[in-house]
């Protein structure tokens, strides 16, 4: 197939799937969107990359910048129409508002304060982003919609780069010559993360649905997610069709569907949920995933043969042994949000620290950290005193947690709000406390 043709052909598909999910949530606003894009493009590649505009870390992406700007304006100018509750919002998501304030705080003693502060603007953004997502109706739909929007976008049009359009589509490792798919994501361990955490939500979302198959009426968009959920797995799998493809994906994945499994499993014999053993689990994976940088090495020895690894994990302990003599230089608030990572530093180490709490200690420090990891705790807790049935929207909300902890153990995401899977942190954050807050009042 021509690449022309394959790309009318994926877009008019997406464009199908796409009215079949509005069609059954014709109670969500056309606003939900601009979430919607905003969660899409925190799991992509820059704006800048596809219109062949090349720039350093320093002088960032004007498209980009430009594309951001917009979307906090709409949001902004939605919110003012609809009588927004600012004041109840920043009541409601006070962690994240701490968590901002204290990013702006730390571009003081950053050592480039100028680009540290436009960096602190896309988190900005992305609180105004998720306040448009609470003004909606029915908020909880409106997030599972705005994530299967995501989802049906990504992983079609993921696939049609890779086979239609190789030079944006796939990548080759600079030192093994590995040919590597990344999609629309930005490299190989981004796209199989939104494959992971898509199945997962996928998969809770067609178990649901079976369980009241005799009085599902949108049996159409169950056949699509099955659809979007093979498609979904066939990519994560990568060129060589091997679930070891990305192993932190994989892993995550395998958690979030054991979480998913026992708490229902707990609330089917209706037992109560022990909150308190979620949050001990949850601190004893912190504690790892901080803890195993600073020791440079894996202290489960046979991880990396399981995993088809060899035993530096794929270099990541020797990036970590660079970068802890740079985090114990400034361990208590590090180098100010924004404020670490270089062209020339990534030059000559990595992209990133390959471990999402050692680079919030390297941005934020130990106390970013701390303030992340209180916040993370908060929402499991509530998440796990919330669940009381089967399927309650709680379940998966507390899985996706469980998922985003294990992640950052080998990977970077953590320390951010406007990248994936923070972003779905974000907005899964924003909409249950919302809810909660209907249910008290």
């Amino acid at each position: 197939m021509p690449p022309q043709l394959a790309l009318i052909v994926f877009s008019f598909f997406v464009i199908i799937i796409l009215f079949i999910e509005h069609r059954e949530n014709r109670e969500i606003t056309k606003a939900v969107w601009i979430p919607a894009v905003w969660l899409l493009y925190t799991g992509s590649k820059q704006l800048g990359f596809w219109f062949n505009i090349k720039s350093t870390i320093e002088e960032g992406s004007a498209p980009d910048r430009f594309f951001l700007i917009a979307l906090g304006i709409l949001a902004i100018l939605i919110l003012q129409k609809r009588n927004f509750n600012w004041l109840s919002a920043f009541k409601q998501n006070y962690f994240i508002v701490i968590i901002i304030s204290y990013m702006l705080m730390s571009t003081i003693w950053s050592r480039v304060p100028g680009i540290s502060f436009r960096r602190w603007g896309r988190e900005a953004i992305g609180f105004m982003i998720a306040c448009l997502l609470i003004s909606e109706r029915h908020p909880i739909n409106s997030f599972f919609s705005c994530f299967r929007k995501c989802i049906y976008i990504s992983i079609p049009f993921s696939l049609m780069l890779i086979k239609y359009f190789p030079h944006y589509g796939i990548q080759y490792n600079a030192y093994s010559g590995e040919l590597m798919w990344v999609g629309l994501a930005s490299q190989k361990n981004g796209l199989a993360l939104i494959c992971s955490f898509s199945a997962v939500f996928l998969i809770w979302s067609l178990l649901k649905d079976l369980s009241n198959w005799k009085f599902l009426t949108a049996k159409l968009r169950f056949i699509i997610d099955l659809f979007i959920l093979i498609l979904g797995l066939y990519l994560m799998m990568g060129p060589k069709h091997t679930l070891t493809y990305s192993s932190t994906s994989l892993i995550s994945l395998l958690t979030g569907l054991f979480a998913i499994i026992t708490l229902k499993a707990i609330t089917i014999k209706s037992l109560k949920i022990n909150n308190r053993l979620i949050i001990v689990i949850l601190i004893i994976i912190i504690l790892f995933g901080t803890i195993m940088p600073f020791l440079g090495k894996i202290p489960i020895k046979q991880l990396p043969k399981l995993l088809g690894r060899d035993e530096t994990l794929t270099n990541r302990t020797l990036i970590w042994n660079s970068l802890v003599i740079f985090a114990k230089k400034r361990i208590l608030l590090g180098y100010g949000f924004g404020g670490f990572w270089t062209t020339s530093l990534r030059e000559e180490i990595a992209s990133s620290a390959h471990n999402g709490y050692l680079d919030t200690i390297l941005n934020i420090g130990f106390v970013g950290l701390f303030i992340f990891i209180l916040f993370l705790l908060f929402e499991a807790n509530v998440n796990a005193i919330m669940i009381k049935t089967p399927w309650c929207n709680s379940i998966i909300f507390l899985s996706i947690i469980f998922m985003f902890l294990i992640h950052n153990i080998a990977e970077s995401s953590l320390g951010y709000i406007g990248g994936f899977p923070s972003s779905l942190i974000v907005l899964s954050s924003f909409v249950k406390n919302s809810e909660d807050s209907k249910i008290e009042s």
